[in-house]
């Protein structure tokens, strides 16, 4: 199993995405709200899967999340009523031939197989009155968590990526940019972000099989 990440950021104090990769877990979490809030929340998240890693199968994976939750909810209560923040989360488990799912919020993961591009996960999100809602771990005390799972084949590509890609860069554009070759891909994926949203943040990792 091979794996790649990248960080593209503006600004490393206001930076609120973070990465987790281990030997079969990965993770984006993308903190949301302003200031420290949404970067503790991102960090809480991942601090809090490192101690957890590796994730055996969905209910593990189901507890995490709440327990990560409600963490999270108590630390940025510390910071005062005035913080409301919060994190989405996406993990990917990889076990043997098995790939465990455990999404909130609107960051992505893909799976490319055989040329084709998959994504796994739903954009949980919203509009009312012009407003973009996201879901998120650390605002609500029961936010929907996603799981699903399935089954690995050798050759393999998952890419586990911050929102900042929806609507933005095109499916069809990502299945072009990612091939065998990790660091290309990656190389590709973050110059046609560029070319789109100079100033934006954004994260991904990508990940193969053997």
């Amino acid at each position: 199993m091979r794996y790649v990440k990248r960080e593209i950021f503006k600004d490393r104090e206001t930076y609120a995405d973070r990465l987790f990769v281990s030997e079969s877990t990965f993770a984006v979490a993308d903190g949301m709200g302003k200031g420290i809030g949404a970067r503790l929340s991102a960090e809480e998240a991942v601090r809090l899967l490192e101690k957890e890693a590796p994730i055996k199968d969905l209910e593990h994976m189901e507890r995490f999340f709440k327990r990560a939750n409600l963490r999270i909810m108590k630390e940025i209560a510390k910071l005062g009523d005035r913080h409301v923040a919060g994190t989405t989360l996406s993990v990917l488990s990889l076990k043997e031939d098995t790939y465990l799912i455990g999404h909130v919020g609107d960051s992505r993961i893909y799976l490319r197989r055989e040329g084709d591009l998959q994504l796994l996960t739903e954009d949980q999100i919203r509009y009312k009155e012009g407003k973009k809602y996201v879901k998120a771990l650390g605002i609500e005390w029961n936010p929907p968590i996603v799981l699903s799972e399935g089954r690995t084949e050798s050759g393999d590509i998952f890419l586990l990526i911050s929102d900042g890609v929806a609507g933005t860069v095109k499916d069809e554009e990502l299945k072009t940019a990612i091939s065998e070759d990790l660091e290309r891909s990656a190389d590709r994926i973050e110059k046609i972000y560029r070319e789109k949203l100079s100033d934006e943040d954004l994260s991904f990792i990508l990940v193969r099989v053997d």
